[in-house]
């Protein structure tokens, strides 16, 4: 009789861890299938991540394109405007034109293009010819001030001051750069000129203002990087 109730005992235990194995296996398999879904998940939201930059990277380069594109068309609009504002002038007409009824004879009157008057600044520019480079856009400005350019030539006038050794004029040139041009696609090239042109002129508590507003309102320009080590050398 206890050999028999032994053995119920012996089998009851086994069936109980025979239970608790099998689950513990159920339980495994399990998890194993959640890493599994999740280790595809992950790769599944890696991929569309790659994709979404690729898609990014692309939208960029297309905004930049058409960002170069119509600052060209803004150009040649510039162009045309000019020879439209620059009119026509008459010939003298012939003796016999009133009895014959013909119309005088129309000429094109000479109108220097926008674009001419800032190509030939921009070679005095890069000739070294600073002083006429300076003359250059500052006639541009004169005449167009508010052309498409007119924020870029302003930048190069104030370079074109600054390699003369005309360190005021330069500092004046890139403020007015940042008064009149407050959405410029050059602001934080202005900021950063105007913060170095000032620093010889015992400017530079003013210095270290305009050098941290380019860190801090333009941190992934090119121009962050210099103005941040520009700031460093100051505050030393």
């Amino acid at each position: 009789m206890k050999n028999i109730l032994t053995l119920i005992l012996l089998g009851g235990a086994g069936s109980l861890l025979s239970g608790c194995f099998l689950a513990s296996q159920q339980e495994i398999s399990d998890l194993k299938a959640t890493i599994y879904q999740m280790q595809a998940n992950q790769a599944e939201l890696a991929s569309k991540m790659d994709e979404l930059n690729q898609n990014l990277s692309v939208s960029n380069e297309n905004l930049a394109q058409t960002n170069s594109q119509i600052s060209d068309l803004s150009v040649k609009l510039d162009d045309i405007t000019a020879s439209l504002q620059g009119g026509r002038r008459a010939k003298k007409p012939a003796a016999n034109a009133e009895e014959s009824g013909e119309l005088p004879a129309i000429e094109p009157a000479q109108v220097v293009l926008p674009s001419e008057l800032f190509a030939e600044a921009k070679n005095h520019l890069d000739k070294g010819a600073y002083e006429a480079a300076a003359s250059g856009f500052k006639l541009y400005l004169s005449k167009y001030p508010q052309n498409e350019n007119a924020d870029q030539a302003l930048v190069y006038m104030g370079d074109a001051y600054i390699a003369a050794g005309q360190t005021k004029q330069g500092a004046v040139a890139y403020a007015t750069l940042l008064q009149q041009f407050p959405k410029s696609k050059l602001l934080p090239t202005a900021r950063l000129k105007y913060a170095l042109s000032i620093v010889p002129l015992g400017k530079t508590d003013e210095a270290k203002r305009y050098l941290a507003s380019v860190v801090t309102d333009f941190p992934q320009a090119p121009e962050a990087v210099q103005a941040k080590a520009e700031l460093a050398k100051l505050t030393d």
